[in-house]
């Protein structure tokens, strides 16, 4: 019996000696808990209602001990959806890793208040404001009506579509041989003559007069009608 007793006595006295040798991890409830403190500094400020929930990381990850961590979006992307967190250990270790995120941002955006057709001209009752995540919606949906009021659609929308950018153009403010009043302006001196224009254009955009004289001359149009020379 005595000399089965040594050999068990040995392994108890080693095993403590052991489990206090092994090295220290970096628990991930730490890198999680400044996941979500990044994740509440960066939405404090957002438009609409925000909310969030953290990813698991693989629980077999064994990582050095951190003393400070850097939390990072990764370029060209925006936080809305489902993205990837870089979390980098910045003092105390060298490891990085990546924390899968779910953000929602619930926001008001526009949508077509009734059918509307192609080379029509947008008008306040065209529009009907509806609550939405912008994480199930196209991120080019009209958030602000003024960016979409006095375009011009380039195709039909059905009603209850979402108004996106994309379908939207400047309104004509002028037509091809439309007869214009051509505005030179210069350090206070304004001129006045008329022209016809020689071609359509939007509020904004270069675009070229024949001037009484038979001269051609090209300037900005204008939401008046007018086309602006100079400056």
């Amino acid at each position: 019996m005595k000399r089965f007793l040594a050999p068990l006595l040995l392994i108890l006295l080693i095993s403590p000696l052991c489990r206090a040798a092994s090295p220290a991890t970096q628990e991930m409830s730490q890198v999680l808990r400044t996941v979500a403190q990044w994740l509440d500094a960066s939405l404090a400020n957002a438009q609409g209602q925000s909310s969030y929930s953290v990813g698991k990381v693989d629980s077999r990850l064994r990582l050095d001990p951190c003393q400070q961590m850097e939390v990072s979006l990764p370029s060209g992307q925006k936080l809305i959806g489902n993205v990837l967190l870089r979390v980098r250990c910045t003092a105390g270790a060298t490891w990085s890793l990546n924390v899968p995120v779910q953000v929602s941002l619930v926001m008001t955006y526009y949508t077509a208040a009734r059918p509307l057709a192609a080379n029509q001209t947008i008008q306040d009752q065209d529009l009907l404001p509806q609550q939405g995540d912008l994480a199930n919606l196209p991120g080019s949906v009209i958030l602000d009506p003024a960016m979409a009021i006095g375009r011009t659609l380039n195709s039909a929308v059905a009603a209850g579509q979402p108004v996106r950018r994309e379908m939207l153009r400047a309104a004509m403010v002028i037509q091809q041989n439309q007869k214009v009043r051509v505005v030179y302006r210069q350090d206070g001196v304004e001129i006045v003559n008329d022209g016809i224009a020689q071609a359509a254009a939007t509020e904004g955009s270069p675009v070229r007069v024949r001037v009484s004289n038979g001269t051609i001359v090209t300037g900005i149009a204008r939401a008046s009608g007018e086309v602006e020379v100079g400056r």
